[in-house]
């Protein structure tokens, strides 16, 4: 039975991120968050279960990805897609409106790429697909928490203009299947991570004095939660 754990994990993981399509198509913005990153953390637990129980498996490794490129994939897309048609479209389709679906290709061909390459455990090539989906869903989720309670905010500005959107996605696409290393959270501890925790708690600080008042609890972590995956990359990029 043990063998069986972490795809049922996984399964979680697929589950969190079909609700959160459906919630994105429903203009349930910061719900939809809360599922991805509850998948996110399914995701986390399920390959740590498997090497715990001695249960790596091709099977559970397919299945892995075809859970990611939902949860990580079309999840993500879908919150864009929809908030973009929602604000700019006013009923009539705009070509721009589905550059966020080019995510979920790109997505597929990422974890494609990593299940059939020698990988090193220290660094990925390419951004994650999970840490891709962190940077679109909360955007929005934030963007969406602003708007419900009325507060001013640069990131809701952008996310109402016409152009930052498609922007956004093309630019997250591009990341995902580049080759630039991208290390791992969970690697060996080096100059890097201590920078990556010295950027959280700035965050932390900046955030309890500087972020926008009457905005749900969902809006201070999803603002964090985008904010630390791009201070991610930035470190990254100049540890090439």
């Amino acid at each position: 039975m043990k063998k069986y754990l972490p795809s049922l994990v996984t399964c979680l993981n697929l589950l969190c991120g079909a609700c959160a399509c459906i919630l994105a198509l429903w203009g349930y913005f910061w719900q939809a968050w809360c599922f991805i990153l509850a998948g996110a953390v399914f995701d986390l637990c399920d390959g740590a279960l498997a090497r715990l129980l001695n249960a790596v498996s091709p099977m559970g490794k397919e299945l892995d990805s075809l859970a990611d490129i939902v949860s990580f994939g079309l999840a993500p897309a879908l919150m864009l897609f929809s908030w973009y048609f929602k604000i700019n479209c006013e009923g009539e389709p705009s070509p721009l409106a589905f550059v966020p679906l080019l995510m979920v290709a790109f997505a597929a061909i990422r974890l494609a790429r990593f299940n059939t390459e020698d990988s090193d455990a220290s660094y990925f090539s390419g951004l994650a697909t999970p840490a891709s989906a962190m940077i679109a869903s909360s955007a929005v989720a934030y963007g969406h928490t602003c708007a419900i309670a009325g507060a001013d905010s640069a990131i809701l500005a952008l996310l109402n203009s016409s152009w930052p959107i498609p922007v956004l996605a093309a630019i997250l696409c591009v990341l995902m299947v580049s080759r630039i290393k991208m290390f791992s959270v969970k690697g060996k501890i080096a100059r890097k991570h201590y920078i990556l925790a010295a950027g959280a708690l700035l965050l932390v600080v900046t955030l309890a004095l500087m972020a926008p008042r009457g905005i749900m609890f969902a809006g201070y972590a999803a603002l964090f939660t985008l904010l630390f995956f791009c201070i991610y990359i930035l470190v990254s990029l100049l540890e090439q």
